[in-house]
């Protein structure tokens, strides 16, 4: 649906991941489901160093380095190494990854990332409803998603719950 790929979650986020965490330059950052990538691309004209991450590259922008493109699925990716990353980035993501998954998705990506940004919804989807299929799987409270970092032992930096989305930035244990 083009509707649904011109509209980055993202990019609604990196002014706010930039003004709350305010990593360096030259940083590594994980664009977890990246979708079209276009937030990857801003931490990288910034100076940071990006790997983009998504089950498909349907949506991807052209701009996006190829070489620096991993498509997998989240419960299923194998990265280089553990603990290559400054930061994750994972907006709009984790609602989408089926309920069985998703504790095994957080312990991949708190082991490959120091520091992780979620930015979660807790609402069912409106692109969905347009295509009746459901893409939020996992449509969970603010804190039901914050009781699985700290089963998973992270600590957080910060929880907000903003209604229809929660945002949680989390270091690994």
């Amino acid at each position: 649906m083009p509707q649904y790929r011109a509209w980055s979650p993202g990019m609604d986020n990196v002014s706010r991941f930039l003004e709350i965490v305010r990593p360096p330059k030259y940083s590594s950052l994980l664009d977890i489901g990246c979708g079209s990538g276009k937030a990857g691309l801003e931490f990288e004209k910034l100076g940071m160093r990006v790997l983009w991450l998504d089950i498909t590259d349907a949506g991807l922008d052209p701009a996006v380095p190829r070489e620096q493109f991993l498509q997998s699925s989240l419960w299923g990716w194998a990265l280089p190494r553990v603990d290559c990353f400054d930061y994750g980035f994972c907006c709009d993501v984790m609602e989408h990854i089926p309920t069985e998954f998703s504790m095994l998705v957080l312990y991949r990506i708190l082991s490959a990332c120091k520091v992780t940004w979620f930015q979660i919804a807790l609402v069912p989807d409106n692109c969905g409803r347009l295509i009746g299929e459901t893409l939020h799987l996992t449509v969970r409270p603010f804190t039901w998603w914050l009781n699985r970092f700290l089963d998973l032992g992270a600590e957080i930096i910060d929880a907000r719950d903003l209604c229809d989305s929660g945002l949680y930035i989390v270091r690994r244990p």
